[in-house]
């Protein structure tokens, strides 16, 4: 039976450089969107209550999906390589996750609304 990866030290290479171009799309994202929306006078306070939860909550999830994508691209400094492999696994796994579903929950909150 082979392995599922090449080597650890290539997996977490791997996941060191697509964890910054990750992290990259889930900053720049929401600047995208939101900056105009912003810029425009828009504020979540508007929201009614439902809906401001709800953007609450993803904008939360997204900030956490941001945090786990940075240690995810961060180098192994702090961690033996044996250690610090799986942390990046489901750091960069979960963080991915975390940000499109709370982008998605909080952009859904906005769109949903009642003017």
């Amino acid at each position: 039976m082979s392995d599922p990866f090449e080597s650890v030290t290539a997996e977490t290479a791997r996941i060191i450089r697509t964890g910054t171009t990750w992290t990259a799309a889930a900053v720049i994202a929401p600047a995208v969107a939101l900056g105009p929306l912003l810029a425009s006078g828009w504020r979540p306070s508007q929201l009614i209550l439902p809906a401001a939860i709800a953007w609450w909550v993803g904008a939360v999830a997204a900030g956490l999906g941001v945090a786990l994508l940075i240690w995810a691209a961060c180098p192994v400094l702090g961690f033996p390589l044996e250690q610090a492999h799986p942390q990046k696994v489901v750091s960069i796994r979960v963080g991915i996750v975390l940000n499109a579903s709370g982008l998605a929950v909080a952009g859904l909150a906005i769109l949903l609304s009642p003017v």
